[in-house]
């Protein structure tokens, strides 16, 4: 009896889970396969169906997979394809989620030997609305970002985007470096600001009576998360575009501290006003297109060039080992 392809999930958190869930949403003839370094995680998904079966071994979980999705962050991302360079498969592709898509590009480089393929990818969840959770259709018409190396077959990012389609998601081709420097001002200074803002009012005298006061806004405000090692490894990965961004901040909030002190001239708004009227103005925009993920200016993807055919039909029958078009493509 011939064995069922191999798809291995490695993480197995909210959002690798909801992958295992969506590419489950039609028959399969394949097997998917999780792992975690926490057993509760891996269980936990086990249970709701996510992956067919967990393995608490890592090259185990790997042994044989022909898609080896990497949904761990970049200092895991390191070690993991540290450990797995030597068991590495040629025609086996790495798909590695993650909000830096750069630095992921360049551990690959570093680990990963010549023939097996790698990309890049990052979905991005608003969370507009609350945190996303676990489920089938979270990645339905979300915008999911790829990248690759300049060595990579475009058969593999073929297989990265057939991959993305399946569970719901739009591809979006991408250079990685412009994507980080994107990332740098949407993602990543927020969390700056999030782990500052805790720092100075954890540090103030009167804090031990502030945080009986903080509420909502202070909750939302200060949630960096509960990693730490990861958002280090992260910000310091992507440190020369952050620096541009806390630059620029640093100005914009030199002129807020102007208009807090500005005076309105007889007969108009006061100039805080009118500026905090288009910031609202702005976010609500923006919050209206996140929910209903209609981006009337988003950039189209440039897919002339590549097929759209099945999943199976791309994956299994030897598009990885297909020779890439003529013309350089």
């Amino acid at each position: 009896m011939a064995t069922k392809p191999k798809i291995t999930i490695i993480g197995l958190g909210v959002t690798g889970a909801s992958m295992g869930l969506g590419l489950q949403r039609e028959e399969v003839t394949f097997e998917i396969v999780g792992h975690d370094r926490a057993p509760d995680v891996a269980q936990a998904a086990k249970k709701a169906g996510a992956v067919h079966r967990s393995e608490w071994n890592l090259y185990r979980a790997c042994e044989g997979a022909e898609l080896i999705v990497l949904d761990v962050p970049l200092n895991e991302l390191d070690e993991t394809l540290a450990l797995l360079k030597e068991d590495a498969t040629p025609g086996t592709l790495y798909f590695a989620i993650n909000s830096l898509l750069q630095p992921a590009i360049e551990i690959a480089e570093r680990h990963l030997p010549a023939g097996v393929h790698f990309v890049a990818g990052h979905p991005v969840l608003t969370g507009v609305g609350g945190a996303p959770t676990q489920r089938a259709d979270l990645y339905d018409k979300v915008v999911f970002a790829l990248a690759a190396g300049p060595k990579t077959d475009p058969s593999a990012l073929q297989l990265a985007s057939n991959f993305v389609e399946r569970v719901g998601a739009t591809p979006l081709y991408v250079d990685g470096q412009e994507h980080d420097g994107i990332m740098a001002g949407v993602e990543q200074l927020p969390l700056l600001l999030a782990a500052a803002l805790m720092r100075v009012s954890a540090a103030e005298s009167g804090w031990r009576e502030a945080r009986r006061l903080a509420g909502q806004a202070f909750a939302s405000a200060s949630d960096m998360g509960d990693d730490a090692a990861g958002l280090f490894a992260a910000l310091r990965a992507n440190r020369t575009n952050l620096l541009y961004r806390i630059r620029r901040l640093q100005e914009e909030l030199n002129e807020w501290a102007n208009l807090l002190q500005a005076e309105a001239e007889e007969g108009k708004p006061h100039p805080l006003q009118t500026v905090l009227e288009k910031a609202v103005e702005d976010r609500l925009a923006w919050e209206s297109q996140a929910v209903l993920k209609n981006w009337e200016e988003r950039p189209t993807a440039s897919t002339a060039g590549l097929e759209t055919g099945g999943f199976f039909r791309q994956m299994f029958l030897g598009n990885l080992g297909r020779k890439p078009p003529t013309g350089g493509r």
